[in-house]
């Protein structure tokens, strides 16, 4: 699958394996590539985690082993009973001892950002840092954090029935949607300046193809109820490992008011907007932005862990 970021290293970026082990908490299904520092990568909604090694190869030809795990109900990591964000934590936890890896960044994007979020929060000890990328993080308890175009769901995505409907409704949807919609959906106003960007398109072919698998899977639907039911760090919790979250701000997607609140309940939170791709961060004119600044983030966490514990 095509790289959508030139690493400035030039490295060449290590095949994906997807394997399933057996955990404490059944098995997991997760995509594996790269070497170097560890990073625990949590997946947006309805795409799975080996698409996302292939999003992320700048990250690995800089040299991190990116782990992403199919989280609860996609590919072959059952979701029974791990249905909430904390089991959901736990079961990459889980993950983790079956790997030998005591402490990870942990890196969330789009609805994975909840996710990741949610790790860091009930895993404190286990997250050296935390990555967030154009999130989603904040419970679905007004119209204001959907995005701006899906806002009159709301009501119905609170009803089982209804929900069902509407999410079967989006699956035909995306089945009849081109690559082209795909990208003008996602990148929103920033569309003109991507449209004619083959990262752009090359991005979207891939993310679309898996979005519809991916919502197929017990997972996507679960999702949304997690969005609108949970907490996902609590009315009173706070994220207390060092945090960065990069986001465009004409986001679509991932309305900007998630920055700001999840911003006021972190001890330690960095925020870099960029100028990229609407949601679609990882191309547009400020993609490369987007990357220097997480891997010198992580970089950067990663040399004061190693001073810490050599103190």
């Amino acid at each position: 699958m095509a790289s959508f970021f030139r690493s400035a290293t030039g490295k060449a970026v290590e095949p994906c394996l997807i394997k399933v082990v057996q955990t404490r908490c059944g098995p997991v299904e997760y995509a594996e590539a790269g070497t170097g520092d560890p990073i625990l990568y949590f997946h947006g909604a309805g795409v799975t985690g080996d698409v996302m090694v292939s999003v992320e190869s700048g990250l690995i030809a800089d040299g991190f082993r990116l782990i992403a795990p199919n989280r609860p109900g996609y590919g072959r990591t059952p979701l029974a009973p791990h249905r909430s964000a904390a089991d959901c934590a736990g079961v990459a936890a889980a993950l983790l001892d079956s790997l030998g890896i005591a402490c990870v960044s942990v890196m969330g994007s789009s609805g994975g950002a909840a996710f990741a979020a949610s790790f860091a929060a009930t895993q404190p000890s286990r997250t050296a840092s935390l990555v967030l990328l154009c999130p989603q993080v904040h419970r679905w308890d007004h119209k204001r954090w959907l995005p701006a175009t899906s806002r009159w769901t709301l009501p119905l995505l609170r009803r089982p029935f209804l929900r069902a409907l509407l999410l079967r409704l989006y699956r035909v949807q995306l089945r009849r949607m081109t690559a082209a919609q795909f990208l003008k959906m996602e990148a929103g106003d920033r569309y003109p300046e991507v449209a004619d960007d083959p990262a752009a398109t090359a991005l979207c072919e891939a993310t679309l193809a898996s979005t519809v698998q991916g919502a197929g899977y017990p997972g996507f639907e679960n999702d949304f109820v997690v969005f609108i039911r949970e907490d996902i760090i609590g009315p009173h919790g706070t994220v207390y490992a060092p945090t960065l979250v990069i986001h465009d701000e004409t986001d679509p997607m991932a309305p900007v008011d998630h920055v700001a609140w999840f911003a006021a309940n972190c001890a330690s939170c960095e925020t870099v907007p960029v100028h990229a791709g609407g949601h679609l961060i990882w191309v547009g004119a400020g993609a490369d932005v987007m990357h220097k600044a997480r891997v010198r983030f992580l970089k950067e966490q990663a040399r004061r862990a190693a001073e810490a514990g050599s103190s």
